[in-house]
């Protein structure tokens, strides 16, 4: 088990920061190990040669050798003004001596025309951010050559990779790679567009005609929504036959933060089976940015919109201007939050209006140190070319490729923004495939990490070597370990024992999620396709970035928990359950009787009155209809047999298993891991209660001792107002009377209440299970 342990490190953070205290104050690249490069700056050539100069068009070629790496401007595209303008970056401990070689690619060979040298430790200097960068300088190439008088445009110098030349330079260990990939080895950080919600709902159709004037068309609305950036999604309506149809039906797409696309509505009469025998009666288009914005809890005005008629669709008789028309709803819906992730890893819970994001708390930090043992499912030989992802809210960040390397060193720090600590980071380790073509398939996930941010406490660094673990058919295999360091950080506060802001005295008590979500619930089911639908325009949005983030690498980052049923969770839950059981309540109940046996008599009485109580309910009211017949019908599940598959059901009782037929065999199975997925599913949210209760019993988060501590100071007061005597039930009484008389408003709010939601907040393991 300890080769899937997380391991504790020692790196030294920004130098030597990660010897002293963890709680010091954040900077910039503080989180990560100082990586010194040396960098080259090559910008343009020219020719000054005045005496016997050459012929021929000179087609100058640079190359950069420090020690065994060697990088070349061969194949780099070259500017209007004959310039190259790339930065080449090589280890400062490579060699001693670099090499600045000018050759001119006219020839076969590339005849060299001079090159100059530079010693490392002497003749180039140091710059650290937020020093200026150096200035460039025209370098005379000494020539051997007769016609060539050259001078070579670059700057040379040693940084880090705080450098703002770091995230496009060409890394002397990717000089294999051809200059045109050498855009997918490089970092990035991309914006995803955040997500809204179309609901657009179909009430009714009035006047529609049929192709044939002696036919009730039978129709339904398919509405597609079409944007630039995403393509088009189509949904559709129910079929009825009517001309004045009512369908009340709700279809939801998901469109990008810009909403400038449109929705097309076409009305199709089905004649027949078959799509070669509908026909379309008639169209409307209408664009997002038309449609009400809701930024609170509630529907659009429903109304009528003229349809254009199809092409063979000509009322007869009056000449008069006749439309058919669609009673509709159509709204975006920001006061939601888009699903993309599964709830269970989800890292942002913000709504898509801005108005109604909640204050900062602070800055989550995190130094993707490197990684070590990258070795692949498959095949083991093969040299990794591994990159990361990192995911929180709809930031993504990647490293760069670092090329034929099991044992990466990153070192690249990236920050985002924390709204909720109830939330989780995801870090997904790849191999990239694209280095020497396009065509060289899919990026290969090797694991990934993820850290719920609820465990962690402000303003400490936590440094650690997380195994990659993937569970498979062959069971859990490591494939490598990843280090990272991370740490939340918060303002501090003006006063002693003080939260910083508003925002961050509440966060713990304020609703998870928008409030839609409470008033207006979407089912699980249908959260789960608008998620799918999501994953898609989150994948079609970052393909279109300059380089592209993958379409499978995307996927995988998004991709929920497998809820199918199995055996391994079932017995987890099972042993979670079991450890909160009251196993022995006699022996309990007698102790209790025996060291506070003044409490008998109170309990005695609230037992009897409660009794009381419920046998006046029973009393006045019809009571229990007499046992007539012998079975229930309805609590046997037997009153609708017209369904199959409560026909089914039922013949599955007396068929013998050898005589029942491949394919409804399969059926019959596969109904079963349904409902045992289901099972899993509640005794797993169960199990997650109960670790919920653990976490406040054992104090393990911050906010747990804030409540005990507010409990601690309201118990003394409550126990001198109720003290335990005959006055002290009259007051409960009379309090509980009052507060049901009152009723008050927070009594009145159909929402969750603080204490809900700071129970939400409370950690579990959940995701400690792979």
């Amino acid at each position: 088990m300890a080769q899937y342990a997380v391991k504790k490190i020692s790196p030294k953070l920004g130098g030597e920061r990660g010897t002293r205290n963890p709680n010091g104050p954040t900077s910039s690249y503080d989180l990560v190990e100082p990586m010194e490069f040396l960098y080259v700056e090559v910008i343009k050539t020219i020719n000054k040669s005045v005496l016997n100069p050459i012929t021929h068009a000179c087609k100058p070629i640079v190359e950069i050798t420090l020690g065994n790496y060697q990088s070349s401007t061969r194949d780099l595209p070259v500017g209007p003004d004959g310039a190259w303008n790339q930065v080449f970056a090589f280890d400062k401990s490579t060699a001693d001596v670099l090499s600045v070689a000018l050759k001119d690619g006219q020839f076969p060979n590339n005849t060299l025309i001079g090159k100059q040298n530079f010693k490392v430790a002497a003749d180039i200097p140091s710059r650290v951010p937020p020093d200026a960068r150096m200035a460039p300088q025209w370098y005379p190439i000494p020539s051997t050559v007769e016609g060539y008088h050259m001078e070579l445009l670059m700057s040379v110098w040693f940084g880090t990779q705080a450098d703002e030349v770091y995230s496009n330079a060409w890394f002397a260990e990717a000089s294999l790679v051809s200059a045109k990939y050498v855009k997918n080895t490089r970092p990035k950080l991309y914006l995803a567009p955040r997500l809204c919600y179309v609901r657009v709902t179909i009430v009714s159709g009035h006047d529609l005609l049929a192709s044939d004037p002696k036919r009730t068309p039978n129709v339904y609305v398919r509405a597609i929504l079409n944007e630039n950036l995403t393509g088009e999604v189509c949904l559709k309506t129910k079929p009825i036959e009517s001309e004045n149809p009512s369908w009340n039906q709700d279809l939801i797409f998901v469109a990008s933060e810009s909403l400038e696309g449109t929705v097309k509505f076409e009305l199709w009469d089905l004649i027949g089976k078959g799509p070669p025998h509908q026909q379309c009666i008639g169209t409307l288009e209408k664009k997002l940015s038309e449609m009400t914005a809701l930024k609170v809890p509630g529907a659009a005005s429903a109304l009528f919109y003229d349809v254009e008629p199809g092409g063979k669709i000509i009322p007869e008789g009056d000449t008069r201007r006749f439309s058919c028309r669609l009673k509709m709803k159509l709204a975006t819906d920001q006061s939601y939050h888009v699903f993309d992730e599964s709830t269970q890893y989800c890292s942002d819970y913000r709504a898509f209006a801005k108005g109604l994001w909640p204050g900062t708390l602070g800055k989550l930090e995190v130094g993707i140190l490197g990684a070590t043992g990258l070795t692949p499912a498959k095949n083991v030989e093969k040299q990794r070319n591994a990159y990361v992802v990192a995911k929180y809210g709809n930031k993504w960040a990647r490293t760069r490729t670092m090329v034929n390397n099991k044992s990466p060193k990153w070192n690249e720090q990236y920050s985002w923004d924390i709204y909720e600590k109830y939330t989780v980071l995801t870090l997904g380790v790849y191999d990239n495939h694209h280095i020497l073509s396009m065509n060289d398939g899919d990026h290969v996930p090797l694991g990934k990490v993820r850290i719920p941010l609820s465990l962690l406490q402000w303003n400490r660094i936590y440094t650690g070597s997380y195994p990659i673990l993937v569970l498979g058919k062959e069971g859990l295999k490591t494939t490598g370990e990843i280090q990272l360091a991370v740490r939340c950080a918060c303002p501090p506060s003006t006063l002693t024992f003080f939260p910083p802001s508003y925002a961050f005295a509440t966060a713990p008590f304020r609703l998870l999620l928008p409030k839609s979500h409470y008033k207006s619930p979407l089912g699980f089911p249908q959260t789960d396709q608008l998620r799918e639908l999501a994953v898609g325009v989150n994948c079609q949005n970052l393909a279109r970035t300059e380089p592209p983030l993958r379409t499978e690498v995307v996927k995988d980052m998004l991709s929920p928990k497998n809820n199918n049923f199995n055996n391994t969770p079932k017995w987890i839950t099972f042993a979670v359950c079991f450890c909160v059981l009251w196993l022995l309540p006699p022996l309990t109940l007698g102790l209790v009787v025996y060291l506070y046996p003044y409490c008998l008599v109170s309990f005695s009485v609230y037992v009897m009155i409660k009794v009381l109580v419920e046998y006046y309910k029973t009393r006045n009211g019809t009571g229990p209809p007499p046992p007539l017949v012998l079975f229930d019908v309805k609590l046997s599940r037997l009153e609708k047999l017209d369904d199959t598959q409560a026909l089914d059901e039922v013949a599955e009782e007396f068929d013998a298993t050898s005589a029942v037929e491949p394919a409804v065999l399969k059926m019959r199975y596969d109904r079963l891991k349904a409902m045992g997925a289901e099972v899993m599913v509640f005794s797993g949210e169960a199990a997650s209660q109960f670790e919920r209760f653990h976490a406040l019993w054992t104090l393990c988060t911050s906010n747990a001792v804030v409540l005990i501590c507010v409990l601690a100071l309201l118990y003394p007061v409550l126990l001198v107002y109720y003290y335990f005597s005959l006055e002290s039930l009259v007051k409960v009484f009379i309090t509980v009377f009052v507060f049901k008389w009152v009723n008050f408003t927070f009594n009145r709010l159909d929402l969750p209440s603080a204490f809900k939601n700071f129970f939400r907040r409370l950690p579990n393991k959940e995701h400690l299970m792979m």
